[in-house]
């Protein structure tokens, strides 16, 4: 699996994540399911900041296009 393939998997898991925690209702009982999803959110952002400043960086080490758009994201 290649660094982008990695990159556009944490892009959906991190929109799963995103709709997960927003559909969950507001309730006592749910707190814990939301501060976990919160957290998992977090740790997804995380891995998605660093795989993208690898294809950056191996983008400027070898010259070539990594398929990242620093404006919008990956093309």
């Amino acid at each position: 699996m290649t660094n982008k393939e990695i990159y556009n998997t944490l892009v959906e898991i991190q929109g799963q994540l995103e709709d997960a925690y927003y559909l969950l209702p507001e309730y006592n009982a749910n707190s814990d399911g939301k501060s976990s999803l919160d957290g998992a959110r977090c740790d997804v952002s995380y891995l998605l900041d660093e795989v993208e400043r690898t294809i950056l960086d191996e983008s400027s080490t070898f010259g070539g296009d990594t398929g990242v758009d620093a404006d919008f994201g990956m093309k």
